[in-house]
């Protein structure tokens, strides 16, 4: 009776093994295997078309690494990230707060807000690009119809300006899943804890600093290390309204490493870059969970 209760288990277990293994396969072929191979090439100099490599070793991890495009690609990604982290962040909460007042047509408001969102990072790119273009440019043809003629900038040409233009365009596409994220979880706050505090006479600023925005805390945390990926691996729109430029003003990781390996047919510093990348992110990664293992044990020792 127990082997014949072992043999049924155990043809129950290789029948979950033999479901899980299209998905498995498939995880292998199209995620293991590219980050292996990109690894491997990072250490050969490889044009990205010809069979033959040359094993170099390290030399091309020394050559991004002492590029000083690179000291420029990693303050884009600080700037980037941190300007757009903070403001959407900020504006998100804002009107989520705004919008839990339930007021009327919120609905409809809501998803105004989040229509940029579903929006291609590539169509966006592209409207503002008509939006930002020095001489036919809405943006400037309005400084001069209002006659702010001085105020009209080249800004997608200056280095000085581009990354802000970016960096305001990918807010305005952002914000309302910030936005998004803060008002769901401002509905999972038990309305008895506002009527208490209002009973303790605290006012609407108080309640939001001690209530609402502690209790936000998993939601910050998650909308800081979702941004921080995103930065990382932006591409679209730096690449539609600039290509990196004006003198790698607008240069980020993503495009540094289309230009290396596809437009200068240098695939193993390509890929070098790309572990790099890859390192960045795990570390991302670890302060992400870093975070939210400290935010469970907080929760623990609370109850």
């Amino acid at each position: 009776m127990k082997e014949k209760r072992f043999h049924h288990v155990k043809g129950k277990k290789l029948i979950g093994y033999v479901f899980i293994l299209p998905l498995t396969a498939l995880f292998g072929i199209f995620i293991v295997y590219p980050i292996i191979y990109n690894f491997i090439i990072s250490f050969y100099d490889w044009n990205g078309i010809d069979i033959q490599k040359t094993f170099i070793g390290f030399k091309n991890y020394a050559t991004i690494l002492t590029d000083p495009v690179i000291l420029k690609i990693g303050k884009n990604f600080v700037i980037f990230a941190l300007c757009t982290i903070i403001f959407q962040a900020f504006l998100g909460l804002v009107f989520a707060s705004f919008f839990s007042r339930k007021i009327h047509f919120s609905g409809f408001y809501r998803i105004i807000f989040y229509l940029p969102v579903v929006a291609t990072p590539a169509i966006v790119g592209n409207i503002f690009s008509k939006i930002f273009e020095t001489n036919r440019g809405f943006l400037n043809l309005f400084l001069r119809s209002a006659g702010l003629e001085s105020l009209c900038q080249q800004w997608l040409a200056d280095p000085k300006w581009a990354l802000a233009c970016i960096v305001f365009v990918n807010i305005w596409q952002w914000t309302g899943y910030s936005m998004l994220m803060y008002y769901a979880n401002m509905l999972n706050i038990s309305g008895d804890l506002y009527e208490a505090a209002t009973i303790d006479g605290a006012n609407k600023v108080q309640q939001f600093t001690k209530i609402t925005f502690p209790l936000l805390r998993s939601t910050h945390y998650t909308l800081f290390i979702m941004g921080m990926l995103g930065s990382l691996k932006c591409f679209d729109l730096p690449f539609v309204l600039t290509k990196g430029g004006p003198n790698y003003a607008t240069e980020f990781f993503s495009t540094y490493i289309y230009k290396k390996s596809f437009a200068l047919f240098k695939q193993g510093e390509g890929s070098a870059v790309v572990v790099i990348m890859f390192v960045i992110a795990l570390v991302i990664t670890l302060i992400q969970l870093k975070m939210y293992y400290h935010n469970d044990k907080d929760k623990e020792l609370a109850g």
